[in-house]
């Protein structure tokens, strides 16, 4: 039982992360890619609106500036 399970997760293993032409392979990294972006673009809006709260907090919080 073992052995067999052993055997199996080694063949979906090859088959998942190994192709069978460079056409297969280009095809896998643009779909990564083309998806890849929507996290880190949503990452990016959220941390810009972080630091946008944070500069509002600190200029309201700033003492003024003698002159």
């Amino acid at each position: 039982m073992t052995a067999d399970l052993l055997l199996r997760l080694r063949t979906w293993l090859t088959g998942t992360f190994t192709y069978e032409s460079p056409d297969d392979a280009a095809g896998a990294m643009a779909d990564a890619t083309r998806w890849g972006w929507l996290p880190a673009l949503s990452g990016v809006a959220v941390g810009a609106g972080q630091a946008r709260a944070a500069h509002g907090e600190s200029v309201a919080d700033a003492a003024p500036m003698s002159g």
